[in-house]
């Protein structure tokens, strides 16, 4: 396998593959601003805009890195993998997409996990010639450390210790005041349902979204912990083995 920054090649190098037996392109592409091209991916978006390569015989599959939050999402990664198609490659395994918003490392390792078992299927690769490492090791606590996750979107201890301003990362954990059975009708119900946000600094309008935070069954789940002879009580963390980018070395 060879890894390779587009901006160290000219883009026609990729149809050189067509000479080499069971060969397979993976593009791993990030979107910047408005859906454009990263600076060392932008002579590969011009080329494949313009271009009337002929790439039937080459296999290629596409991995997307976006946020959610901007309109454009994954829109390099979207236009690679389309116009590679157009342009007769073959589809080796679907889009992945992957949504810096929320669990972009989560979104790669599903999309690893399928995408890996269509390689040793389509290349004929028993398992035990695949190898791994281990990205995170698991430490356990002897003492309760400061801080302990317990859930929280982003930060913290926020659901014990409200601060405004309040947003989706950060939200108001609102009591309920009134909780009243309109009516029922077979396995229907219709609830009428008042949240108390007056100590919030929020101002509900029409449209404004409710989340529901469940909890779970706790006889559930200590007849869970006793099945699998684990120690509720536990803490731990998983921690990078390898470097790290700042604020990604625990996967949550």
């Amino acid at each position: 396998a060879q890894r390779v920054d587009p901006e160290e090649i000219e883009p026609d190098e990729i149809l050189e593959l067509r000479g080499i037996d069971d060969s397979l392109a993976v593009f791993v592409l990030s979107t910047y601003g408005e859906g454009d091209p990263t600076d060392n991916a932008q002579g590969l978006y011009d080329w494949l805009k313009d271009s009337d390569a002929d790439f039937t015989g080459i296999n290629y599959t596409v991995f997307g890195l976006g946020n959610k939050t901007y309109e454009h999402f994954n829109a390099m990664g979207r236009f690679v993998d389309k116009r590679l198609a157009e342009l007769g490659g073959e589809r080796f395994y679907p889009l992945g997409e992957g949504d810096d918003d929320a669990h972009i490392e989560e979104d790669f390792m599903l999309w690893r996990e399928g995408f890996l078992a269509k390689l040793r299927e389509h290349y004929d690769i028993h398992g035990s010639n695949i190898g791994f490492l281990r990205e995170y090791e698991l430490v356990s606590f002897s003492k309760t450390p400061s801080n302990v996750f317990t859930g929280e979107v982003d930060r913290l201890n926020s659901y014990k210790r409200q601060r405004p301003p309040f947003n989706i990362k950060n939200p108001f954990m609102a009591p309920i005041r009134v909780h009243t059975e309109l009516h029922r009708g077979g396995d229907r119900s219709c609830m009428h349902i008042e949240l108390d946000i007056a100590d919030s600094k929020l101002k509900y309008a029409a449209g404004d979204h409710v989340a529901v935070y469940p909890v779970n069954d706790v006889a559930m789940v200590e007849a869970l912990g006793e099945r699998l002879n684990a120690n509720l009580d536990e803490l731990f963390t998983l921690t990078s083995i390898q470097e790290a980018t700042p604020g990604k070395e625990h996967p949550i």
